[in-house]
C-alpha cells in the first residue's frame, strides 16, 4: 500500500519539475512568486477530534485515513505555514470519469480546512445539525469565500491521467469565472506550474488556499509558485465545494465533519 507524508508527498526518483516560467500578459509582476521551498512537516495529531476523523474512509498507517476506492492514504492535516494546529482532513473521496461504460477513478481526493479559524468564520452555522449543514449549499460557499487556510490534495490514481487531460479538465471549470473576474491571463499562469511535470499513477498534488488570497501550488512534495488571486481560490475550491461538485462524496463528508467540527 502506498502511503503519503506531508513533507514528501509522492515524489518520483529523479522527476524534479521545473519552476514555471514568469508572468504571463496582464498579470503584474507583484501579483506572483515562484520558489522552491518544501513544505513544513506535519505534527502527528490532527486537530480533528478522533471520533470526525473516524467517519472519513478507512484506518491507513498511523493516523492516516484512506480512500477506500483507491487505496491511497491522506494524512490527518495538512501544514504549510503552520507548525502545530495545521488545516484538518475534514474531507475525502474519488474523481471519477465514465469512459464508454466504466468509471475509472482520476485522482482520490482529500479536503483540508483550518478548524480552529472555521470555528470563528462560520460562527454563524454553529448551532444547526451537521446532518443538516451538509446538505445546505450556503454552509460550502461560507466556507469557499471564507479567508480560512483550506487545501486540496489530489492523488492520481490512474495511469490514463496525463498533464493535458487533467488540465483540460480543471481550465473548463475555471475559464468562466477568471474570464468574469476579468483575470483570463491568471489560467495561463496556472497551467505554467505544470510545465514539464510527468503525470503518472502515484503523483501528488496540493493545492492551499492563504487568507482567500493566495494559491500555492505543490507537486510531488515540491513548491511550484504562489499565484496572487482572490477569484483562482474561490473558483478552484468551487470546483470541489460548489452546487455541482466533481467528487460528491469528498464534498459531503467535508460538510459534515467540518460542521461537527465548529460545534465542539
Amino acid at each position: 500500500m502506498v502511503s503519503f507524508g506531508t513533507r514528501d508527498g509522492s515524489s518520483m526518483p529523479g522527476r524534479s519539475p521545473s519552476p514555471a516560467p514568469g508572468a504571463q500578459a496582464g498579470l503584474k509582476p507583484e501579483q506572483f512568486r515562484f520558489w522552491t521551498a518544501c513544505a513544513a512537516p506535519a505534527p502527528p495529531m490532527a486537530s480533528l477530534s478522533a471520533s470526525i476523523l473516524g467517519g472519513l474512509g478507512s484506518a491507513g498507517t498511523g493516523a492516516n485515513r484512506k480512500e477506500p476506492s483507491t487505496g491511497y492514504e491522506f494524512p490527518p492535516e495538512w501544514c504549510y505555514l503552520k507548525t502545530k494546529n495545521c488545516p484538518s482532513l475534514a474531507g475525502l473521496g474519488v474523481r471519477n470519469k465514465r469512459i464508454v461504460v466504466k468509471d475509472i477513478h482520476v485522482y482520490a481526493l482529500g479536503i483540508y480546512a483550518d478548524v480552529g479559524a472555521a470555528k470563528g468564520a462560520l460562527a454563524g452555522f454553529k448551532k444547526r445539525s451537521a446532518e443538516e449543514l451538509e446538505k445546505d449549499q450556503a454552509f460550502y460557499d461560507a466556507v469557499v469565500s471564507s479567508p480560512l487556510e483550506k487545501s486540496l490534495r489530489l492523488v492520481i490514481s490512474s495511469r490514463l491521467v496525463d498533464r493535458k487531460k487533467f488540465l483540460d479538465a480543471l481550465e473548463e471549470r475555471l475559464a468562466p469565472k477568471l474570464k468574469q473576474a476579468g483575470e483570463p491571463a491568471t489560467l495561463d499562469v496556472f497551467r505554467s506550474q505544470f510545465d514539464s511535470v510527468h503525470f503518472e499513477k502515484g503523483l501528488e498534488i496540493a493545492f492551499t488556499c492563504l487568507d482567500n488570497k493566495k494559491l500555492v501550488t505543490q507537486i510531488g512534495g515540491k513548491e511550484m509558485g504562489t499565484i496572487a488571486s482572490p477569484s483562482l481560490c474561490t473558483s478552484l475550491f468551487s470546483i470541489y465545494l460548489g452546487s455541482d461538485p466533481v467528487s460528491k462524496d469528498a464534498k459531503s463528508t467535508f460538510g459534515h465533519s467540518l460542521a461537527q467540527a465548529i460545534r465542539e
